[in-house]
């Protein structure tokens, strides 16, 4: 993964995501909805394709792979999430040297999702129905970035 292209992927989900609410989780899906006032006209959401932890207060050292990581049970993964309904996005960062994608929240709790395959895409993030925001965790630690033309990351 390019130290460019993370830090804009970084920064375009922190425009997105930083206080959001989480709104709904869609069981079945592993598609999380959030509520930001600055996105009114369409749906922020995150699809998780890979394994994902939830961490009560900062954690030292998060996994480096999903196979460090328990997979849940669609009835476990509901009883989680349910932890950080209505809970407003603090930070949004990205893996060092994988697109993990962590989410702080104001609560404290941390949202980790694995961002590392070799095959399959991780994670996508963005706004629906539009497809003009979205950041992919793709295969081989890569990312891939879109936005409006005319986004200005400063």
């Amino acid at each position: 993964m390019k130290n460019e292209v993370r830090a804009f992927a970084e920064n375009v989900l922190q425009h997105l995501f930083i206080e959001a609410r989480v709104k709904s989780f869609m069981p079945g899906t592993k598609k999380l909805y959030f509520h930001n006032n600055a996105f009114s006209d369409g749906q922020l959401y995150l699809n998780i394709e890979s394994r994902w932890c939830l961490y009560r207060s900062s954690s030292e050292q998060f996994p480096a792979s999903e196979y460090d990581m328990d997979e849940y049970s669609e009835a476990e993964a509901s009883k989680i999430i349910s932890e950080i309904q209505r809970q407003e996005v603090a930070g949004v960062e990205l893996g060092k040297h994988s697109p993990h994608l962590i989410f702080t929240f104001k609560n404290g709790y941390i949202l980790f999702v694995n961002g590392s395959h070799n095959d399959y895409e991780c994670w996508q993030a963005g706004v629906l129905p539009e497809e003009d925001w979205m950041v992919v965790a793709a295969p081989g630690n890569e990312m891939a970035v879109w936005v409006p033309d005319g986004y200005d990351p400063t």
